[in-house]
């Protein structure tokens, strides 16, 4: 077995970068998600289902690093060699299981944007989009999750395995990247068509769009992962070549689950707030959001006088209609000055 402080990057071993690229985005994502439990306890909760699939998310992937590091302490990442070659099989088996933590976490994090989505909107019909697509994602979840446990050797379900002992594994992967793909452009789609209709600035609807598009960039990793997987399936070396696609899957679980949390971030919430009933922080505290008359406070006269403007723009619903609000305030300082009537000497009396 190979010294757990001997991770190298050679062309012979890639060990030291798979450690390197899935502890250091591992350690990102928990501290992201960790950023997000602290804002919906104290800015702008309450914590919904959403944030249990994030949180959830946040676990498999975890799990996943962990699955991915015992590999890597059998031979994964390196030519077999030596005394290694007995440890092939258990690095095959913790890399398995690491494909299914991955797949699993991948899907939960979809899922963890797409019930955010559905938390900001009230229209019906998108309402039904949402729906619809989480039916989607948990369908592709559970066929992709199957379609990599089951593979030609049911005995040995774990043996990597090429093109040749194997035909059809790399079409499984292809079929199950094209949908992962499909599914990124349905969330894409929900978001604009969450701002389409509402009446706000260009500015803010761009700036709600750009918090769920910070997703697409995973696109581009989701396809050059399966361009290293294509690469790999036609290698007999797969213990090493396949390291490419493992430090690409990292990449993909924990930006995923990161990115989740993007939409959730303070800055989002105010310029997209849709009333869930618990105010704004401001100023170290909170104030009451009222779909009717203005928030409005003065003290007595002489003192400072608060004015809020509240403004309004409503989503047209056909059960009830969605208020986004902005609130300025204005501080108006008043001072009395008592005159005194002046003598003909020009004396003050």
């Amino acid at each position: 077995m190979q010294d757990q402080g001997a991770y190298k990057i050679t062309p012979t071993d890639q060990s030291g970068l798979i450690v390197i690229v899935a502890t250091l985005f591992m350690t990102w994502m928990v501290l992201v998600t960790l950023i997000r439990l602290y804002m919906r306890l104290t800015m702008n909760g309450p914590l919904g289902v959403d944030d249990l699939a994030a949180f959830i998310a946040c676990v498999l992937g975890v799990t996943n690093v962990g699955t991915i590091m015992n590999s890597i302490s059998h031979g994964l990442g390196r030519l077999p060699e030596g005394d290694f070659e007995s440890q092939i099989e258990s690095a095959e088996k913790a890399l398995y299981a690491a494909d299914l933590f991955f797949l699993a976490g991948h899907c939960v994090a979809k899922m963890s944007i797409c019930l955010l989505l559905r938390r900001l909107g009230r229209e019906k019909m998108y309402l039904l989009f949402c729906k619809a697509l989480l039916v989607v994602l948990s369908l592709w979840g559970v066929a992709s999750i199957l379609v990599t446990a089951l593979k030609c050797n049911l005995t040995r379900p774990w043996t990597l395995m090429h093109k040749v002992t194997c035909p059809g594994v790399d079409t499984r992967w292809k079929a199950i990247t094209s949908f992962d793909v499909l599914t990124e452009a349905f969330l894409l789609a929900l978001s604009v068509y969450l701002v389409w209709s509402v009446q706000m600035s260009n500015k803010r609807k761009a700036a709600v769009i750009f918090a769920f598009a910070a997703r697409a960039s995973v696109i581009i990793v989701i396809i050059i992962r399966q361009v290293y997987l294509n690469d790999a399936f036609d290698s007999d070396t797969l213990m090493l070549s396949i390291s490419d696609s493992v430090v690409t899957t990292e990449i993909v679980l924990h930006y995923s689950i990161m990115t989740a949390t993007v939409p959730c971030l303070k800055p989002f919430v105010i310029a997209f707030n849709t009333g869930w009933g618990q105010g704004i922080r401001r100023k170290g505290g909170y104030y009451a959001q009222s779909t009717g008359s203005a928030f409005q406070s003065s003290a007595s006269r002489g003192q400072i006088e608060s004015v809020a403007e509240d403004e309004r723009v409503i989503m047209p619903s056909t059960d009830s209609e969605l208020v986004i609000h902005e609130t300025r305030e204005w501080a108006i300082e008043t001072e009395s000055i008592k005159m005194q009537p002046m003598s003909r000497e020009g004396n003050f009396i």
